[in-house]
């Protein structure tokens, strides 16, 4: 998702509730992003173990 974008669409429109829900997501997104990225270097450690 283009956060910047959706920053600047609310922005424009006045929507100030908007904003900090979008830092929110944007937040949790990368949050996830990096939990994903430990899980897929874990996976990758145990398959090699396992050969």
């Amino acid at each position: 998702m283009d956060w910047n974008a959706a920053k600047e669409h609310c922005s424009e429109r006045n929507w100030k509730w908007t904003l900090g829900l979008i830092e929110k997501c944007q937040n949790e997104m990368e949050e996830l992003k990096d939990e994903n990225m430990k899980l897929k270097r874990q996976i990758i450690l145990l398959s090699q173990l396992n050969k």
